[in-house]
């Protein structure tokens, strides 16, 4: 008796319809993920066992090295009305306006400073330092040496990073940082200013490694502009 043949069937799988979902949810992750700013230092958090999250929007985030040196994030809502360049030019016009209040010196910013400092995520470096620091934008190369500059790197001993924070008794009255958060909170964005006046708007982001001191002396300089709800960012604590 013979053998009975089995038809061979062809192993070929069609991959059309698995490709257009790739395509798709690979799509929608680009559109809806929410990509992480540069920020100037690294800062491991201290651990809590609180699970409340920082809002994504309409906060100002207070980046504290170990070293105590300190940067601002502005972030405000996605609208046109209230976008992060502009109102980062309308802060910049504040905070110029505060200084000049108590400096001899004044300052002033070009339109194509101002357009520097609206592309910044991260900002902290010393009023008087700033339009040097912006100037950068317009060589080759410019977002590198802003980022060393702001990282310390630049090889330049003239050159500060960080927001002065300590409180100088033979000068004016406020400190650089109060400054540029008294500013914050006279924001024209409303979201943003609700939120800074309920609490949520301002998140302090201190390395584990930061002293006390530093960390004592922000939220007392926050204090004595009677802003007095803020945030502390922290990692959540891993169960034992």
């Amino acid at each position: 008796m013979g053998r009975v043949k089995i038809a061979k069937k062809s192993t070929f799988i069609d991959m059309t319809a698995m490709s257009d979902v790739t395509v798709l949810l690979l799509t929608f992750f680009m559109l809806t993920s929410t990509f992480l700013q540069k920020e100037p230092t690294q800062v491991i958090t201290p651990a809590s066992v609180s699970e409340e999250k920082v809002q994504e929007t309409n906060y100002v985030q207070v980046l504290v090295s170990p070293e105590g040196k300190v940067w601002l994030t502005m972030n405000n809502d996605t609208s046109a009305q209230w976008s992060n360049e502009k109102m980062k030019v309308a802060l910049l016009d504040k905070v110029t306006e505060i200084y000049n209040e108590s400096h001899k010196n004044k300052l002033s910013f070009n339109a194509q400073q101002k357009l520097a400092f609206s592309k910044l995520g991260s900002f902290g470096v010393p009023l008087n330092q700033m339009g040097e620091f912006l100037n950068l934008a317009a060589q080759p190369e410019g977002t590198t040496k802003m980022d060393k500059w702001l990282q310390g790197e630049d090889g330049n001993p003239n050159h500060i990073t960080g927001i002065p924070v300590e409180w100088n008794k033979n000068a004016e009255k406020l400190t650089e940082f109060q400054m540029w958060m008294s500013a914050l909170r006279q924001t024209e964005n409303e979201n943003l200013a609700g939120a800074i006046k309920d609490g949520t708007g301002v998140a302090i982001k201190a390395d584990q490694n930061t002293a006390f001191d530093i960390v004592h002396m922000i939220m007392d300089n926050l204090q004595t502009i009677h802003m007095n709800k803020f945030t502390l960012l922290t990692s959540l604590k891993s169960g034992e």
